[in-house]
């Protein structure tokens, strides 16, 4: 078969990653391979893909007559789109098999992933996602559909395999100083969906409260000079160790050092640094959601928690780690589940089962000519109008703010 992935953009990030992982399965299996990505980077991990020109003042109906030509100039018996707004769209004007992937239930004022499900939903053939909670999500958003019966299936990111070969002796040892609890961060140093810029006054928070932490910051990202600003100036860079963005073989070297994984996200689907800290013996303290956290951690390995303000994540960071002994057992939880959930013959059956169905997979019916259609909404109208005025808020606050114009 003739398997053709979008995605947004070709950098670095989650969804590069998948795609990357489920192309080289699909090659595996000798499938045919292409790539279509909505906008180009300058620091790609993908190759040989398309690039889907924007044309200005061509508008939507534009774009989409754009991607549609770049798309059937692959020729494509399935299409997969693993992340984006576009790639999500274009579907409505496609005859061959779709999937969609979807990582994350994201609902804020720029995007709402479910209403956008429900808007393509009798365009789409087909759903993934990585974590069954997530595509149980999925079935119940699209229950009253008017294609045909749902068709989803779970496909894992493949962990690498550095990350499977930490023994569990040793978890106990942790930290060399049996008073510091190690905390590392890692992800894309932003302030929208990362809120990056709380971990100053998260890490001033702990300190006051008399807890010895050191804290391990792995990522780049727009706000990385505001942070190291804000560190210094609170005199906490004794304390605070930031080494950019790390490939997974030195992650696995350094990632059983530490003691806790910790994130403070608006949004997450599955995190892969998640998974591979849970494989290094680390427990977990992150923001309740159902994109995958909830159900990696919903039978231990690890705390979690509403996080609604640096407050609150400083308060969930110190009550999970006043207890030594508690911490090493969510640590252990942490290694054995991620094995039983996210690496070996669990992983490989998943994959298993989606590739037996895809040839059996056949195009809905459901299709609509560009001309006449309207474009898929980001967000509901209610929220759009709000989006307006926030946004115009968030830009003002991140100039001011970041720029250092606020103390």
């Amino acid at each position: 078969m003739r398997i053709t992935f979008l995605t947004h953009f070709p950098g670095k990030g989650g969804s590069s990653s998948l795609l990357l992982q489920m192309s080289e399965f699909l090659q595996g299996l000798n499938h045919k391979i292409a790539m279509v990505v909505g906008d180009d980077c300058a620091e790609t991990v993908l190759k040989g893909y398309t690039v889907v020109p924007r044309n200005a003042g061509e508008g939507w109906k534009g774009r989409m007559a754009a991607y549609v030509k770049a798309v059937l100039a692959t020729r494509p018996d399935v299409v997969y789109s693993i992340s984006g707004k576009d790639e999500y769209d274009v579907f409505r004007f496609l005859s061959c098999v779709r999937i969609r992937h979807v990582s994350s239930m994201e609902q804020h004022e720029f995007a709402d992933i479910p209403y956008w499900i429900q808007q393509v939903d009798r365009f789409t053939d087909a759903f993934t996602a990585n974590t069954p909670d997530v595509l149980a999500r999925i079935r119940s958003l699209t229950a009253g559909s008017t294609r045909n019966q749902f068709a989803g299936w779970t496909v894992p990111y493949r962990v690498n395999p550095a990350f499977n070969t930490i023994r569990k002796t040793q978890l106990a040892a942790g930290s060399a100083d049996a008073d510091v609890v190690n905390v590392c961060f890692i992800a894309r140093l932003d302030q929208f969906q990362k809120r990056a810029h709380w971990l100053p006054e998260i890490m001033e928070r702990c300190q006051s409260a008399g807890r010895n932490f050191r804290w391990h910051i792995y990522g780049q990202g727009p706000i990385e000079p505001f942070i190291k600003a804000r560190v210094e100036q609170r005199k906490l860079s004794d304390k605070v160790c930031f080494y950019g963005w790390t490939d997974a073989a030195a992650l696995a070297v350094r990632l059983p050092l530490h003691d806790v994984f910790f994130l403070c996200s608006r949004w997450e689907g599955l995190s892969v640094a998640m998974v591979e800290a849970m494989l290094c013996g680390l427990a977990c303290v992150v923001p309740a959601d159902s994109g995958g956290t909830t159900y990696a951690l919903h039978e231990g390995g690890g705390w979690l928690y509403q996080a609604r303000s640096p407050a609150a994540c400083a308060a969930s960071l110190i009550a999970a780690t006043s207890d030594p002994k508690v911490l090493i057992i969510k640590k252990q939880e942490a290694q054995a589940i991620a094995h039983n959930l996210f690496t070996g013959r669990v992983a490989d059956e998943q994959l298993a089962a989606f590739a037996a169905s895809l040839p059996k997979l056949r195009h809905n019916g459901n299709l609509l000519e560009i001309a006449p259609a309207r474009r898929m909404h980001s967000v509901r109208a209610i929220v759009a109008l709000k989006r307006l005025i926030l946004g115009a808020g968030l830009r003002i606050f991140s100039h001011d703010y970041f720029s250092g114009r606020r103390p």
